[in-house]
């Protein structure tokens, strides 16, 4: 005989919040270490925490609905070895779609998964200044603004005021430099002295 109870999923041994409980712990320790606090196998702790996943998704609203203003990045893992290609969200400041690797075909991938109603909300894309984004933001949202997000223009400010930094004061290392060596300073009447002739001009 099978009932059907509020507080548990069909087909689950566990109760609802047993099962939250597996789940949060998932996301703040491996998988090895919840089955054995909880007392389960390292399989069922999985299949738990996969199984409380798919609920909390279909509950949830797409994450692609009501896009305005979307970023673009690449971050590297694994000891730089690795990219992936990261999609957020400015207004609700989340991550909304990541995949491993970069470059425009990655990019496409991610309005490959957008809906026409979804696709013509974005009106805003920011991203720094890698050749691809642009012309991916061109095939699939040629009205949208571009922006350079505001992290990179800040390091590129950065970067460029310390190249002015270093050629300044290169230049003032010469000429004290040069300083020095022209002039003798002596000490009887306490003026300097130039041991060179410059011409008059």
């Amino acid at each position: 005989m099978v009932a059907s109870v509020p507080w548990a999923e069909p087909g689950s041994r566990f109760t609802r919040d047993f099962e939250a409980e597996c789940a949060w712990l998932m996301t703040v320790a491996n998988q090895k270490t919840v089955s054995g606090f909880l007392h389960v196998s390292w399989r069922t702790a999985g299949t738990v925490a996969r199984r409380v996943a798919e609920r909390v998704k279909a509950s949830m609203p797409s994450p692609f609905d009501g896009l305005h203003a979307i970023g673009v990045d690449e971050t590297s893992h694994r000891k730089g070895h690795t990219y992936i290609t990261v999609v957020v969200d400015h207004e609700r400041h989340r991550v909304i779609w990541a995949h491993d690797g970069v470059g425009g075909d990655v990019f496409d991938l991610f309005f490959k998964a957008l809906t026409p109603e979804q696709h013509a909300s974005i009106r805003v894309v920011t991203g720094d200044g890698a050749r691809w984004i642009d012309p991916c933001v061109g095939r699939w949202r040629p009205n949208a603004e571009r922006v350079l997000d505001g992290f990179h223009i800040v390091s590129w400010m950065t970067d460029a005021l310390d190249k002015v930094r270093k050629r300044l004061w290169c230049f003032a290392s010469m000429f004290v430099r040069q300083v020095r060596q022209c002039f003798s300073v002596v000490w009887a009447d306490g003026f300097p002295r130039c041991r060179h002739r410059f011409p008059v001009m």
